[in-house]
Protein backbone atom coordinates (compact mmCIF):
# COMPACT_ATOMS: atom_id res chain seq x y z
CA UNK A 1 0.00 0.00 0.00
CA UNK A 2 1.20 3.41 -0.89
CA UNK A 3 1.79 6.23 1.77
CA UNK A 4 3.19 8.91 0.66
CA UNK A 5 3.43 10.34 4.10
CA UNK A 6 5.49 7.31 5.50
CA UNK A 7 8.11 7.22 2.57
CA UNK A 8 8.36 10.82 2.89
CA UNK A 9 8.93 10.57 6.80
CA UNK A 10 11.76 7.92 6.68
CA UNK A 11 13.53 9.99 3.39
CA UNK A 12 13.31 13.02 5.70
CA UNK A 13 14.02 10.59 9.25
CA UNK A 14 17.97 11.27 8.87
CA UNK A 15 17.75 14.76 9.00
CA UNK A 16 15.27 14.72 12.31
CA UNK A 17 18.37 13.69 14.14
CA UNK A 18 20.57 16.46 13.48
CA UNK A 19 17.35 18.69 14.07
CA UNK A 20 18.34 21.10 16.97
CA UNK A 21 16.09 22.03 19.58
CA UNK A 22 15.27 25.51 18.14
CA UNK A 23 14.68 24.16 15.07
CA UNK A 24 10.87 21.77 14.03
CA UNK A 25 12.05 18.03 13.03
CA UNK A 26 11.15 17.41 9.42
CA UNK A 27 9.26 14.67 9.80
CA UNK A 28 6.93 16.50 12.07
CA UNK A 29 6.44 19.64 9.45
CA UNK A 30 6.04 16.50 6.64
CA UNK A 31 3.41 15.47 8.64
CA UNK A 32 2.10 18.56 9.24
CA UNK A 33 2.11 19.81 5.62
CA UNK A 34 0.72 16.30 4.42
CA UNK A 35 -2.55 17.86 5.31
CA UNK A 36 -5.37 16.39 8.26
CA UNK A 37 -4.89 13.03 9.58
CA UNK A 38 -7.35 11.14 9.77
CA UNK A 39 -8.83 10.61 13.84
CA UNK A 40 -7.46 7.19 15.07
CA UNK A 41 -9.94 4.23 16.13
CA UNK A 42 -7.30 3.30 18.98
CA UNK A 43 -7.61 7.26 20.40
CA UNK A 44 -10.09 6.86 22.99
CA UNK A 45 -6.85 4.48 24.76
CA UNK A 46 -4.62 7.58 25.15
CA UNK A 47 -7.07 10.43 25.46
CA UNK A 48 -7.44 9.63 29.13
CA UNK A 49 -3.54 10.69 30.26
CA UNK A 50 -2.52 12.70 26.81
CA UNK A 51 -5.54 14.29 25.73
CA UNK A 52 -7.09 14.51 22.27
CA UNK A 53 -5.03 17.00 21.10
CA UNK A 54 -1.78 15.55 22.85
CA UNK A 55 -2.40 18.14 25.74
CA UNK A 56 -1.96 16.22 28.97
CA UNK A 57 -4.05 17.35 31.44
CA UNK A 58 -2.47 15.05 34.43
CA UNK A 59 0.89 15.95 36.20
CA UNK A 60 3.59 13.78 35.46
CA UNK A 61 2.27 12.55 32.05
CA UNK A 62 3.96 14.19 28.96
CA UNK A 63 2.09 16.00 26.51
CA UNK A 64 2.21 14.51 23.20
CA UNK A 65 1.07 17.11 20.45
CA UNK A 66 3.46 17.79 17.35
CA UNK A 67 6.36 15.22 19.09
CA UNK A 68 8.33 14.07 15.97
CA UNK A 69 5.75 10.89 14.60
CA UNK A 70 9.33 8.77 14.40
CA UNK A 71 9.61 9.78 18.28
CA UNK A 72 6.27 8.60 19.15
CA UNK A 73 5.78 5.17 17.10
CA UNK A 74 9.53 4.33 18.47
CA UNK A 75 8.71 5.21 21.90
CA UNK A 76 5.27 2.75 21.66
CA UNK A 77 7.94 0.09 20.32
CA UNK A 78 10.10 0.44 22.84
CA UNK A 79 6.84 0.34 25.64
CA UNK A 80 5.95 -2.97 23.75
CA UNK A 81 9.52 -4.45 23.56
CA UNK A 82 10.01 -4.04 27.41
CA UNK A 83 13.15 -1.21 26.28
CA UNK A 84 10.84 1.01 28.65
CA UNK A 85 8.95 0.59 31.79
CA UNK A 86 5.72 1.56 32.53
CA UNK A 87 3.24 -1.00 33.48
CA UNK A 88 0.38 1.31 31.84
CA UNK A 89 1.41 2.20 28.69
CA UNK A 90 2.98 -1.47 28.51
CA UNK A 91 0.21 -3.17 28.75
CA UNK A 92 -1.69 -0.44 26.22
CA UNK A 93 1.22 -0.54 23.65
CA UNK A 94 0.54 -4.21 23.89
CA UNK A 95 -2.67 -4.63 22.48
CA UNK A 96 -2.53 -2.29 19.69
CA UNK A 97 -1.47 -3.21 16.23
CA UNK A 98 1.57 -1.69 13.96
CA UNK A 99 -1.49 0.10 12.17
CA UNK A 100 -2.55 1.45 15.35
CA UNK A 101 0.77 2.55 16.26
CA UNK A 102 1.35 4.37 13.01
CA UNK A 103 -2.27 6.31 13.18
CA UNK A 104 -1.82 7.11 16.38
CA UNK A 105 1.80 9.04 16.13
CA UNK A 106 0.83 10.75 13.49
CA UNK A 107 -2.29 12.09 14.89
CA UNK A 108 -0.41 13.68 17.89
CA UNK A 109 2.38 14.68 15.41
CA UNK A 110 0.07 16.61 13.44
CA UNK A 111 -1.68 18.10 16.73
CA UNK A 112 0.06 21.70 17.60
CA UNK A 113 1.36 20.50 20.81
CA UNK A 114 1.73 22.91 23.93
CA UNK A 115 2.09 26.29 24.08
CA UNK A 116 3.38 26.63 27.66
CA UNK A 117 1.80 27.91 30.49
CA UNK A 118 -0.28 25.88 32.59
CA UNK A 119 -2.32 23.27 30.41
CA UNK A 120 -5.94 24.15 30.48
Amino acid sequence: MFRPTLILGLVLAPLAACADGNTPAPAAAATAAAGPVARPAKLGLCMACHGDNGVSRTPGTPHLGGQDRLYLERALADYRSGKRQHVPMTSLANSLQPADIEALAAWYAAQPGFAGGSAP
